[in-house]
Order: structure tokens, then sequence, then C-alpha cells
């Protein structure tokens, strides 16, 4: 047995609302993911050495972790742009 967070009433562990007060017994989600916004410092490190992986990761992670996702895809730009620069002052 559990008890409602709203009332404080005891519940069934398998209730889906309160009998009491009628509120939700678990919190809901309604079928979305969890944001993350943290950055790991070794994707985009990754994305600076391979362009490639942030220009993959960007689109694929955007949705559920918004601000890694948008700084592999910066440092992908950053270096490709650099490796592009170069290319051509080196004449190739």
């Amino acid at each position: 047995m559990s008890f409602c967070r709203h009332c404080g009433k005891e519940i069934l562990d398998m209730a889906v609302i309160c009998p009491a007060c009628g509120c939700p017994a678990r919190p809901q989600n309604n079928g979305r993911q969890a944001v993350d916004n943290s950055i790991n410092a070794g994707l985009v490190v990754l994305s600076v050495l391979i362009p490639l992986f942030g220009f993959i990761y960007w689109p694929l992670k955007a949705k559920t972790q918004p601000k890694c996702a948008e700084a592999c895809g910066i440092a992908a730009l950053i270096s490709f742009a650099a490796g592009l620069c170069i290319l051509a002052l080196a004449g190739i």
C-alpha cells in the first residue's frame, strides 16, 4: 500500500487515481521523453576531431539532448571550416 501525494490517504499500489480525492496516483509523463540539458565534453571533442560525427549527432539528438547536440554541431562546423581554410592556405 502507498499513500496519495495530494491528500495523504492510503491507496493501492496499482491505483491510477486516488479514490478519495481523484488526483493521479503517479506522475504522468504523457509519452514525452526527458530532456537532458548537460553538455558532454567528450562528444564535443569527438565532433572537432571527426566533423562527420557532429553533423550526424546534431539532428539525431536535438530533441532529447538539445544543448549537447547543438554544441557538437557547432564544433563540427567550426572544425570543418578550419579544415577547409587550412587546405586553401596550403594550396591543395
